[in-house]
C-alpha cells in the first residue's frame, strides 16, 4: 500500500499567484490546490520502501517572479505511518525571526540539548518556533482536551527541542474531542514556573485523531513579544593568527585562543577569509585565498603539525623544526614558500611512517561523506606534482576526469596511489583540526563565520572533474570603481549557470552543507554575482573589456535605429591616430607606429602583432610600452560578441571617458549615452532579478547558516528587494555609500539585516584611510562625528573607539570589525605603517596576501 502524504498550507492569495510543493519527494514539483481564502493543498501517494525520509518547502509563482518559504521541513520516519498530514505556515525569509533561528543562533548562542521524540501510539506533533528563549526555559502546550488536562498551566506539558530547530511535542488524542483549542506558552525550567501564554487568539486543531495517521503541525513562530538581538564581531584571516605554537602563520588551533579574546571583548562572532586549499604554483602567489584549486578542500598551511605527530628526533626535517619555527615566528609578515614547502615535507614524512594509522573506523566514515569531492583533489593534487603544473589542458593525459579510468589508474600506479592517499591523510588531519577548533569556540559562546569566494581557480579540481559548468573562456571581474580605474580581472572562469541549474545547483549545495560542518554563517562573496557577473574575455587582462551576463545585448539593428552611424571596425576596434600615438610614445610614436600597426583609410591605425591585452602581455615589449599598449586597447566604445553565429554589442564601461567617443559628433555622442543609459540601467533589471530568484533560493536552502552577501559596489536596482525576500544579510561600509552623490552611508538608518563594517579586507585599515585621503576624512571629522576643530594628521586610539561605538549604536543585526582597527582602537599593537597592516590591493592582480597581528595571541 502506498503512503499517502497530504499537505496544508495557511496562506492567503491573491488573484494571479499560484503555490507549490518541491523537496526531496519523487517529483520535483507538486502544484498545490486552492481550497478557500487562507488554505492550500497538496496530496501524494509514495511507494512503500522508495524513500526513508525526505526533506520540502513551498514557493510561490506569480508571474516570473518565484519567492520561497524561509523553512525547509525534515521528517525522518516514513515507515511507521500509512498516512501523514502536515499542517504547515508560511514563515517568510525576510522576517527577522528567521535569521534568529539559523545556526549562529540555534548552535551557539541559544545552544540547548536535542531530545528526539517518541513517537510510539502518536496522533500528532505539534511544532512551533521560539527564538531568542532563554536556555532555562522551554516552550510548553496547554489546551482544552489535552491528556495533561483542561488548561493545565501547574503541570503543562514540556516541548521537547529537535535536531531541526523546533520546540516539538508528541501527543496521542485518540478519544478526543474536536476541534482542540490550545496555546502554547513559556516554562522556566530553573524554578519550574509556567511564565506566561503566548499572545493572540486561541490555536484550533480540526484533525481529530484517526488510527494508521500521523498529524505535524508546524505553528510557525510562539507568540511573544522579542527585543530585537544585536551582535558584534571580528575579521581576521586565519592566516594573520600569531601564537608561538604556529609555524610563521595561523593555525585551525590558534582560533580557541583567540575565541578567548573575542569574548573577553564582548564580541560573538570570528569572521574568517576563506581556508580553501590554493596551491597551484608553489610559490606565493598562491597566497591568494580566493582562488582554490578545490572548494570543499582545507588548506595545509593552517595544520598544526606536532597535533598530527612527530618525526624521529634525528630526522633532519625534525632537527630543523624548533629553530624554523622561531624564525618564521618572529618575522613581521607571512612567509608563504617556506611555511608550506615544510609544512607539506614534514606530513609527508609522517606519512609515511604512519599511513597504517589512519585505516580506522573514523577515517572511513569522514572519507565515505567526502569521497564525491576527495578523490577529485587528490588526483588533481597528485596529477599537478607529476606534470609539473596545475594547468589540466596541458597535461600529457588525464585532460578530462573520468572516474572510471581514474580508479584503474590508482590501482595500476603504485606511485600516483601513494601520492593521493598523502593527501586524503593530509585533508583528514586538517578536518579533525578544525572541527576540533570549532568546537572549542563553540564552548566559548563564539560562531564561526566563513567565506564563499564567487569564484574557483581556473585551473582546479572543480574545473576538472565539471568542466562543463565553467566558461572556461571567461573570466570574471568587475568594472572600474574608486578602488581600480581599470576594473578587476579576478581570472576565474564565469559559471555556466545553465548547466549548473539542470541538477538544481547540487555542486553549490554540497558544497554548503560541507562548509556547514565548521561554520554557522558565511559570507557569500560578491553577491551580485548571482544576478549578473561581469564577464571579460579570456583575450583581456583588464576589467574594463568586460561585460555583464546575463544581459539582454545591443544588436546592430537597433543602434541604426537609434540614428547612430554604426560602422563595426570605428566603434570595436581601438581607436588610434596619429595625435593618440604622439601623446602616448612621444619621439617613439614613428617607431611604434612602423613596427606595429598598419594604416586604414580614414586616418586611424590598426594593432596587428599584437591585437589583444593577452598577446602585449607575453610579448617581449619593455613594460611601459606595454602599459601604453594595454591601455589603447580599451579604448572602444562596444564590446563584441558573437552568439550562435550572429554579433552582438555590449556597451564599453564608462565609454564617455575613452578618445573613440571624444572623435564623435554632438550628436551621436548623445544617442550613445542615451544607449548606454538604457543598457546599464533599465533594460538589464527584470533578467538580472529572475537570475537571482532563482539561484538564492537554492543556496538559503542548503544549510541552515546564516548568510550575509557582499553587496558593495555598482548594485542593480533590484538587488535590495531579491536580497530582503531571501533573508539574506546586505553590506553597509560607512565610506562606500551605495547611493550616488553622498560620501557617506548613514549608518543610523541602516536597516536591521545588515552586517555594518568600517573597512574590509579588501580596503585600507581606518588608520589608514584616515592618512590617505585628507580631504574625505576631513569632512568625515567635521560632518559625520560633527567636531568644530580641524581633523588631526593621524587617527588617534579615541577616534577610533568613538568610531566603533557609532557602528555599535546603530540599529543593524550585525557590526563586523578588522582585527587591526580593534587593536588600534586599544590604543596598542599596531604597526608603524598603517599601509603594512592592509591584508588586500584589489587594483593588483599579484598582491602578496601575508598580513600577520604584530603581537602573539596570549599577549593580547
Amino acid at each position: 500500500m502506498n503512503y499517502r502524504i497530504r499537505f496544508y498550507l495557511r496562506y492567503h492569495t491573491f488573484y494571479g499567484q499560484n503555490l507549490y510543493l518541491t523537496g526531496t519527494l519523487p517529483e520535483k514539483t507538486y502544484p498545490m490546490k486552492w481550497l478557500n481564502d487562507d488554505w492550500w493543498y497538496a496530496e501524494i501517494n509514495v511507494p512503500p520502501n522508495t524513500i526513508q525520509s525526505f526533506s520540502y518547502q513551498y514557493f510561490l509563482q506569480e508571474r516570473a517572479e518565484t519567492t520561497y518559504d524561509g523553512i525547509v521541513h525534515h521528517y525522518n520516519h516514513l515507515d511507521a505511518q500509512q498516512e501523514l498530514v502536515f499542517i504547515d505556515s508560511w514563515m517568510d525569509a525576510s522576517d527577522p525571526r528567521r535569521t534568529w533561528i539559523s545556526a549562529p543562533f540555534t548552535r551557539v548562542f541559544f545552544q540547548r540539548p536535542q531530545n528526539s521524540l517518541q513517537l510510539n501510539n502518536t496522533t500528532h506533533i505539534f511544532k512551533v518556533q521560539a527564538p531568542l528563549l532563554p536556555v532555562h526555559q522551554t516552550v510548553c502546550i496547554m489546551g482544552s482536551d489535552l491528556p495533561t488536562g483542561y488548561w493545565n498551566t501547574e503541570q503543562p506539558l514540556l516541548m521537547h527541542y529537535d535536531s531541526n530547530g523546533w520546540f516539538a511535542a508528541a501527543i496521542n488524542l485518540n478519544g478526543r474531542m474536536s476541534p482542540l483549542a490550545y496555546k502554547y506558552g513559556i516554562y522556566d525550567t530553573a524554578t519550574q514556573q509556567f511564565i506566561r501564554y503566548e499572545e493572540g487568539a486561541n490555536r484550533i486543531l480540526n484533525t481529530i485523531a484517526t488510527t494508521n495517521r500521523q498529524t505535524i503541525m508546524h505553528d510557525g513562530y510562539l507568540r511573544v513579544p522579542i527585543t530585537e538581538w544585536k551582535g558584534a564581531g571580528v575579521s581576521v584571516p586565519v592566516f594573520s593568527l600569531r601564537s608561538d605554537e604556529g609555524f610563521g602563520t595561523g593555525e585551525f588551533a590558534d582560533l580557541p585562543l583567540f575565541a578567548r579574546w573575542v569574548s573577553q571583548r564582548n564580541l560573538q562572532l570570528i569572521q574568517l577569509l576563506p581556508v580553501n586549499d590554493t596551491i597551484q604554483t608553489h610559490s606565493w602567489l598562491d597566497s591568494y585565498p580566493y582562488a582554490a584549486i578545490s572548494s570543499f578542500a582545507l588548506h595545509p598551511m593552517y595544520i598544526r603539525l606536532q597535533d598530527v605527530g612527530k618525526l624521529p628526533d634525528n630526522h633532519l626535517l625534525e632537527k630543523q623544526f624548533n629553530r624554523l619555527r622561531k624564525w618564521l615566528n618572529e618575522k613581521e609578515e607571512v612567509d608563504y614558500e617556506t611555511v608550506v614547502s615544510y609544512k607539506l615535507a614534514y606530513l609527508r614524512a609522517l606519512h609515511e611512517l604512519e599511513n597504517e594509522k589512519l585505516q580506522t573506523p573514523a577515517y572511513w566514515d569522514w572519507f565515505d561523506v567526502n569521497e564525491h569531492w576527495l578523490l577529485p583533489y587528490a588526483v588533481f593534487c597528485a596529477l599537478r606534482n607529476r606534470y609539473q603544473t596545475a594547468k589540466w589542458k596541458e597535461w600529457p593525459e588525464y585532460q578530462r576526469y573520468d572516474a572510471t579510468i581514474i580508479y584503474n589508474l590508482l590501482t595500476a600506479d603504485k606511485e600516483l596511489g601513494a601520492e593521493v592517499n598523502f593527501y586524503f591523510y593530509v585533508q583528514f588531519h586538517l578536518h579533525l583540526q578544525l572541527k576540533k577548533a570549532v568546537e572549542e569556540v563553540h564552548k566559548q559562546g563564539i560562531a564561526l563565520k566563513g567565506d564563499i569566494p564567487i569564484g574557483v581557480a581556473r585551473w582546479s579540481a572543480d574545473t576538472w572533474k565539471n568542466p562543463e559548468a565553467f566558461n572556461l573562456d571567461m573570466q570574471a571581474g568587475a568594472p572600474p570603481d574608486l578602488f581600480a580605474k581599470d576594473g578587476q580581472n579576478w581570472g576565474f572562469p564565469t559559471y555556466n549557470w545553465e548547466v549548473m541549474l539542470q541538477d538544481d545547483l547540487t555542486w553549490w549545495k554540497q558544497r554548503l552543507q560541507h562548509m556547514s560542518v565548521y561554520f554557522d554563517a558565511f559570507r557569500l562573496d560578491h553577491v551580485l554575482g548571482f544576478f549578473r557577473i561581469w564577464q571579460i574575455p579570456e583575450t583581456a587582462i583588464h576589467g574594463i573589456l568586460g561585460y555583464f551576463h546575463p544581459a539582454i545585448p545591443i544588436s546592430k539593428e537597433e543602434i541604426l535605429q537609434r540614428n547612430i552611424a554604426f560602422e563595426e571596425d570605428r566603434f570595436c576596434m581601438p581607436y588610434i591616430t596619429d595625435r593618440i600615438l604622439e601623446e602616448a610614445f612621444g619621439n617613439y610614436a614613428g617607431i611604434i607606429r612602423d613596427e606595429l600597426m598598419e594604416p586604414l583609410t580614414d586616418g586611424r591605425y590598426r594593432l596587428v602583432k599584437y591585437s589583444t591585452q593577452k598577446d602585449v602581455v607575453a610579448s617581449t615589449l619593455p613594460d611601459a610600452i606595454k602599459s601604453v599598449l594595454l591601455n589603447l586597447l580599451t579604448d572602444v566604445l562596444f564590446i563584441k560578441v558573437k552568439h550562435q553565429h550572429k554579433n552582438q554589442y555590449h556597451p564599453r564601461y564608462q565609454l564617455s571617458s575613452t578618445n573613440s567617443f571624444t572623435a564623435l559628433d554632438l550628436q551621436t555622442q548623445q544617442q550613445l549615452k542615451n544607449l548606454y543609459n538604457d543598457y546599464f540601467y533599465n533594460r538589464q533589471e527584470s533578467i538580472w532579478q529572475k537570475s537571482a530568484s532563482t539561484k538564492l533560493p537554492l543556496i538559503r536552502s542548503a544549510t541552515n547558516m546564516l548568510i550575509s552577501g557582499e553587496d558593495l559596489g555598482v548594485v542593480p536596482n533590484c538587488l535590495p528587494g531579491v536580497m530582503k525576500s531571501q533573508g539574506l544579510l546586505s553590506m553597509m561600509v560607512e565610506r562606500m555609500p551605495k547611493t550616488s552623490n553622498t560620501v557617506f552611508s548613514d549608518i543610523s538608518q541602516a536597516s536591521y539585516l545588515t552586517v555594518l563594517t568600517p573597512s574590509t579586507h579588501d580596503m585600507s585599515t581606518l588608520r589608514g584611510w584616515w592618512e590617505e585621503e585628507k580631504y574625505i576624512t576631513s569632512k568625515y571629522y567635521n560632518e559625520v562625528l560633527e567636531k568644530t576643530d580641524e581633523a588631526p594628521e593621524i587617527l588617534t586610539a579615541a577616534l577610533m573607539q568613538e568610531i566603533i561605538d557609532r557602528h555599535t549604536e546603530a540599529p543593524a543585526i550585525l557590526r563586523i570589525f578588522q582585527l587591526q582597527d580593534l587593536l588600534a582602537a586599544s590604543g596598542s599593537y599596531t604597526l608603524q605603517e598603517p599601509e603594512k597592516e592592509r591584508i588586500n590591493i584589489p587594483a593588483n592582480p599579484n598582491h602578496y596576501w601575508r598580513y600577520r597581528m604584530p603581537v602573539d595571541i596570549t599577549r593580547l
